[in-house]
């Protein structure tokens, strides 16, 4: 495909979220540790003036272009050119060297005449003779090299197998004398281009990073024994793997089923002998890849060891310490087209040649697949193994073992409770197309009104799941409505799921007819926390603050302990404005949630606790849960959670796509996604002091329906409208943000009401509530706060021409937002600090690159004494996370190691 160059600057200061999105990163490699550090290598010596050229050869799926992106990661501050190789342009001389020209204008602009002619002549621009080679060589060279001067640069040519062959001949030509400029070129070949520069070949991955990068891929769990077999049949090749994990069916993922594909394979099957193509079924079926469970089962089907050879001579299938299978598709080819019959008669086999008392699941799993009869004892077996399942698989292999449950069961009341179940396991787990069919077999069998219920639970679910819109929330509710009858023991969770989804979504409207009943329950025939939410929702926050503060602080009730409300929990927490809760609800239910591999609720959890760590301060690990949610979400095909994103770009200064949904946030379906985004929209506005802005963005969204978000939003109105002179607006919010605070009554909620009420007082009043917000705030986790309070403070302070006092509260705040990463709050410390008397320095290591958010936490913590593991445990990002990102410090302060941190990171401070 053709594709413009990508021209990033990711050394400016960056003015919109796409801008920033490049700062920090998750490593785009795992393992290659030599090849990191030669690249590594390479980018210092260009920063320093001493440019090269590195030529990164591999085959296809080896991580080539991967490794260019890492080069692009370490390049922070410099200019950055991308090119690409395309075969439909391979015949089209000059091509390549045309999007070159088209990236570099203003400096092509600079070129001395006759060089200029003679690119533009080259590449198409401009008409005239053909231009000496020499002369567009050169010219060439002192183009980058114009590029270069103000900044290092780096240029990344991937797919030069496909480069035409004259602009090839140019960068060749540059690349053999790149030393004289602050510029490093890095190319990406799969042939033997450019045999004389230096070269980077690479190899196959190991067993750890394989392993590593599987795990990676998938946020379900996976069996030991099926990463294994899938390490070994992918020969070290990412790319393979990565195809082998996409391909993964959920069954396969606890290794159970096959991966069945519906792509054709060209590799024809039809010249096997009879006992070769048998083997080839056995060996596609034993999704493990155990010689000696094959082996065995081949000595039931009567297949002699000879069956083997015409396999291995035809490439098919290696025999081994692994029984691997040459193609990742082929698995599932040669299992799809095999008669029914046959298939059965090797998973007959299979469980013969599996121990039931060391692998009962395993065991289960081929006998259930051995006949098709219906059997309610196969059934049985089924189920009782279904934990254990779920146990190396998550809710991926349990929806499997129920939904086989389901085809195997005689009794058809049976039948459909346990495809329901299934669904519901499928679901969980985000493999819609899997829980569809499960429904549709629920459907057909279900009679009984405990199973229609379920089944109306169920569909409203995948339908909010799809269109979160009020039609959704309405049916869950009547579907809770109908488990009151018909499944009491699940109607609470049921109500819970609806209140969330309309509280969500802001259809609080379609609630009405369920919470009416529940407001005249008896004391404790409901679980605490849908009393606290009826009492919430029906009158009000001053009533709802004490019971919601006792539900989520002590162990809920069974009938209220589904996943579904434990998120709900989640969401009260934060409406509390409790963090310690907020904090270990999220950490608690988020490790849950990836071990199950449930990624119906996967992404919602990310972008929850990414709001707790934007709080604590900690934006590395935010933004690295807010890529992982999109990643989840792109995957599942669903709608994004742009909450987090939003909130922490608008910390960071940075104005952010989601952002322009703020004024549809009436007419919109997803209420909260609207309201958060006009939240962030006034934290943005505030950190950047456009305070009118801030007031205005919130002012009238305060009544849209969400929660969590009220007390945040008023604390926001209040500054802005005070700052742009709107006493009446500021003084009735604070109103509202007081009595909330003083229900809530954490340190949290009121040092933040102290300090919206200070921006309103004067004198010893003001002074005495900006005390009272630091000291509270300091009693928590919640950095940002904090530090905003040490901001207003520092600002009125200086205002009194008490600029001693002032210069050192700002000079707080101006540290923690830097450290943060908050960038539009930090300048506007700076600001006031420079008013104060006070020049504030920007923080630059030698190279003048400075370190982003995420290096700076990483390095303080190793400065500690910290191991990376424990680093990586703090910061909830992974040992080789860190790793990554401790070289980048170390190349940026021009180190070599941790104990040169100390020296390194004092020189930065003093200046």
């Amino acid at each position: 495909m053709n594709t413009a160059p990508a021209v990033c600057e990711p050394g400016i200061a960056p003015r919109s979220f796409d801008d920033a999105v490049s700062v920090i990163k998750p490593p785009r490699v795992i393992g290659r540790r030599p090849e990191r550090a030669r690249l590594q290598a390479l980018m210092t010596a260009a920063a320093a003036g001493s440019g090269s050229a590195l030529v990164i050869r591999g085959l296809a799926g080896f991580e080539k272009s991967t490794l260019l992106g890492y080069a692009a990661d370490l390049a922070s501050g410099w200019r950055v050119v991308r090119l690409r190789g395309v075969i439909e342009e391979a015949s089209l001389p000059y091509s390549a060297l045309h999007l070159l020209c088209s990236a570099l204008g203003r400096e092509m602009a600079r070129l001395a005449p006759h060089q200029r002619e003679a690119l533009e002549i080259a590449v198409g621009l401009r008409a005239g003779a053909a231009p000496d080679r020499l002369v567009v060589c050169v010219a060439t060279g002192r183009l980058l090299a114009l590029a270069a001067e103000a900044r290092p640069l780096v240029c990344l040519v991937d797919d030069v197998h496909w480069l035409d062959t004259a602009s090839a001949d140019v960068f060749a030509f540059v690349a053999r004398r790149a030393a004289p400029t602050a510029m490093a070129l890095l190319f990406a070949d799969r042939d033997e281009a450019f045999a004389d520069l230096p070269g980077l070949p690479l190899g196959e991955l190991d067993y750890a990073d394989s392993r590593e990068l599987i795990e990676t891929a998938l946020p379900s769990p996976l069996d030991h024994a099926v990463v294994a077999r899938m390490v070994a049949e992918a020969h070290g090749n990412p790319r393979a793997l990565l195809e082998r994990a996409a391909e993964a069916s959920p069954g396969n993922l606890g290794g159970y089923g096959v991966a069945t594909s519906a792509e054709s394979s060209a590799t024809s099957l039809a010249g096997l002998a009879p006992d070769s193509s048998l083997l080839l079924l056995l060996a596609a079926a034993e999704p493990l890849g155990d010689p000696v469970r094959l082996w065995r089962a081949a000595d039931r089907l009567r297949i002699t060891p000879e069956a083997a050879e015409q396999l291995e001579s035809e490439g098919l299938v290696s025999f081994g310490t692994w029984v691997t299978l040459r193609d990742s598709r082929l698995r599932g080819i040669v299992y799809r087209q095999a008669v029914a019959a046959t298939r059965q008669r090797v998973h007959s086999a299979l469980a013969a040649a599996t121990d039931p008392l060391t692998e009962p699941d395993r065991h289960a799993w081929h006998l259930a697949h051995a006949f098709a009869d219906l059997d309610d004892d196969v059934t049985t077996q089924l189920l009782n193994v279904t934990e254990q399942a779920a146990g190396r698989g998550g809710a991926p292999a349990e929806a499997a073992f129920l939904a086989r449950a389901a085809v195997r069961s005689a009794d058809p009341v049976g039948r459909a409770r346990l495809a329901i179940a299934a669904a519901e396991s499928f679901h969980a787990a985000g493999a819609s197309q899997a829980a569809a069919r499960s429904l549709a077999i629920a459907v057909r069998e279900s009679a009984d009104a405990h199973s229609q219920a379920r089944l109306a639970r169920l569909h409203a679910r995948m339908t909010f799941y799809v269109s979160r819109n009020r039609a959704a929330v309405a049916e869950l509710v009547r579907a809770a409505e109908k488990l009151a009858t018909a499944a009491p023991f699940l109607a609470e969770a049921a109500r819970l799921e609806a209140i969330g989804a309309g509280l969500f979504t802001g259809h609080l409207d379609a609630l009405r007819p369920m919470l009416a009943p529940l407001t005249d329950c008896a004391p404790g025939s409901i679980g605490p926390l849908l009393a606290g939410l009826t009492r919430l929702l029906t009158t009000g926050y001053e009533t709802a603050a004490e019971p919601l503060k006792l539900a989520i602080r002590t162990p809920g009730a069974k009938r209220e302990a589904g996943p579904r409300s434990r998120l709900l929990a989640c969401l009260v927490a934060a409406d509390l404005w409790d963090a310690e809760p907020w904090d270990k609800l999220t950490s608690t239910e988020l490790t849950r949630a990836r071990k199950a591999g449930a990624r119906a609720t996967l992404p919602y959890l990310l972008t929850h606790r990414a709001l707790v760590e934007i709080h604590l301060g900690s934006f590395g690990s935010a933004q690295a849960l807010v890529d992982e949610a999109g990643a989840v979400t792109r995957s599942a095909g669903t709608s994004s959670f742009p909450h987090a994103a939003t909130l922490l770009a608008a910390w960071r200064g940075l104005d952010h796509p989601e952002m322009a949904v703020s004024g549809n946030v009436r007419s919109g379906d997803e209420t909260q996604s609207a309201t958060m985004a006009l939240h962030a929209t006034a934290v943005l506005r505030n950190g950047l002091e456009d305070h009118a802005e801030a007031a205005a963005a919130i002012r009238d969204q305060l009544d849209s329906g969400g929660t969590a978000l009220v007390g945040w939003a008023l604390a926001e109105l209040v500054e802005g409208a005070a700052r742009s002179g709107d006493r009446d607006a500021a003084t009735a919010a604070l109103a509202q943000l007081s009595e909330r605070a003083g229900h809530s009554r954490t340190d949290w909620a009121l040092g933040v009401a102290a300090r919206s009420k200070a921006l309103l007082e004067s004198g010893a009043e003001a002074e005495a509530l900006y005390r009272e917000a630091i000291e509270r705030l300091a009693r928590t986790r919640i950095k940002t706060h904090l530090a905003r309070a040490h901001l207003v403070y520092g600002e009125w302070l200086t205002a009194r021409g008490r600029r001693a006092d002032a210069r050192a509260t700002l000079r707080t705040a101006h540290e923690a937002f830097t450290r943060m990463g908050a960038m539009a709050f930090a300048d506007r410390a700076s600001r006031k600090l420079s008013t104060a008397g006070e020049r504030v320095q920007p923080r630059t290591n030698g190279a003048g690159s400075p370190l982003t958010t995420q290096e700076s936490r990483i390095a303080a913590l190793a400065h500690e004494g910290r191991t990376n593991r424990e680093i990586a445990v703090a910061l909830m990002i992974s040992a080789r996370t860190v790793e990554y990102h401790l070289h980048k410090v170390f190349t940026k302060l021009s180190i070599a190691s941790r104990a040169e941190l100390h020296r390194a990171l004092s020189e930065g401070r003093s200046k």
